[in-house]
């Protein structure tokens, strides 16, 4: 009873010294939430919006099973996963990192999977999807073609690398006699829009919320301090290694990169498949019926196997030039999309008008 009492006294201590801690750094916190917001309605909410709503909606309907089953030899006898994964491993290596979290999240309700396959699962469903690559690799190297595939390879090939070199360690998976029967309706179409707002939501929330801590640790110096610490121990300068400590809390800041393309690709491909602290907490908060620790421990393997496939497939050489301009970037460059946000702005209208609506039916049927 004592420590139940303590344990609370301190997380009320925590929570009092951090409220005070974003009043102390208030033009910094919302300084960085300012930009969070700005990448969350042009960059976040565009690109991972309709695939998350179209991802709710195959597992709804039980598409994932139809596309799935062409490759149901590979996921239980080589993979000694079963059948539904290969389709969400493939959907979760396009879509975004929180994506494949929240399908297998889904299927686990659903029951279709059992919460330990769910734990095996999420561990190589972890990805960054194209648009977080994409701009990584313009930020890094916009004169050189190509790097966004090494990145995508190399993170996509860590987590495939995972299931294979892990598949000794599980048995072969008994066919699926359930049959693949796709049904549609309006009301499925909804509820995936619904759950899409929603994930979609939790993402923005946790990403503007990291980054108004991420004020208070840049005005107390905590990401010199480490870099500096890094750079001492590793004999890299402190200012490239600088980006690369705030990403490991928000992925997103990798786009802030520069140097040397054969350290630096290599470096982000590492991150990417990491995730970042924030991208966890959003994992975190997508995993109702089973634990994604497992899959957190996971990414450190897959983040050096990453790191590795990337450095073996890149090119050894590069223009001179190429490198020389990829160097003297500004570490203060930040990549941010020209998209305008009034189309995002009009798509969550439009999510909060259905979801209201449904809302209404529901209360006038009661």
């Amino acid at each position: 009873m004592k420590e139940t009492h303590l344990k609370g006294r301190l997380q009320a201590i925590a929570l009092t010294a951090c409220a005070a801690a974003m009043i102390w750094a208030c033009r910094e916190t919302a300084a960085e939430a300012k930009t969070a917001a700005g990448l969350c309605l042009t960059v976040m909410i565009p690109s991972l919006y309709a695939f998350t709503v179209l991802s709710k909606l195959m597992i709804s309907t039980n598409t994932y099973k139809l596309i799935g089953r062409p490759f149901s030899w590979i996921s239980r006898y080589i993979l000694r996963m079963p059948a539904e994964f290969f389709p969400i491993f493939l959907i979760s290596q396009f879509a975004g990192y929180p994506i494949g979290a929240s399908l297998i999240s889904q299927m686990e309700t659903e029951g279709k999977i059992t919460p330990k396959q769910a734990e095996e699962m999420l561990c190589f469903c972890i990805a960054p999807g194209p648009a977080y690559i994409s701009a990584v690799a313009v930020a890094v190297a916009p004169d050189i073609a190509g790097m966004s595939g090494y990145i995508f390879l190399a993170v996509a090939g860590a987590n495939l690398l995972g299931v294979l070199l892990t598949s000794f360690t599980r048995k072969i998976p008994p066919r699926s006699e359930e049959k693949a029967e796709v049904t549609f309706s309006a009301s499925l179409f909804t509820e995936s829009v619904r759950a899409g707002a929603e994930s979609m939501a939790m993402i923005c929330g946790m990403i503007i919320f990291m980054a108004a801590v991420m004020g208070i640790l840049g005005k107390l110096r905590a990401f010199g301090a480490v870099s500096a610490l890094l750079s001492r121990a590793i004999k890299y300068p402190p200012a490239q290694i600088y980006p690369f400590v705030r990403s490991f809390l928000e992925i997103s800041n990798l786009t802030r990169i520069f140097g040397d393309v054969t350290v630096t690709i290599p470096m982000a491909a590492a991150m990417l498949s990491f995730g970042g602290i924030c991208v966890h907490l959003q994992i975190m908060s997508v995993c109702r019926g089973f634990s994604p620790m497992k899959a957190l421990l996971c990414r450190i393997p897959c983040s050096a196997a990453a790191f590795l496939i990337c450095r073996l497939i890149m090119p050894d050489y590069f223009p001179t030039e190429a490198v020389a301009v990829n160097a003297s970037i500004s570490r203060e460059a930040v990549i941010i999309s020209h998209n305008q946000p009034i189309l995002s702005i009009f798509l969550l209208i439009m999510t909060i008008l259905i979801i209201s609506q449904k809302t209404i039916v529901k209360n006038k049927k009661m």
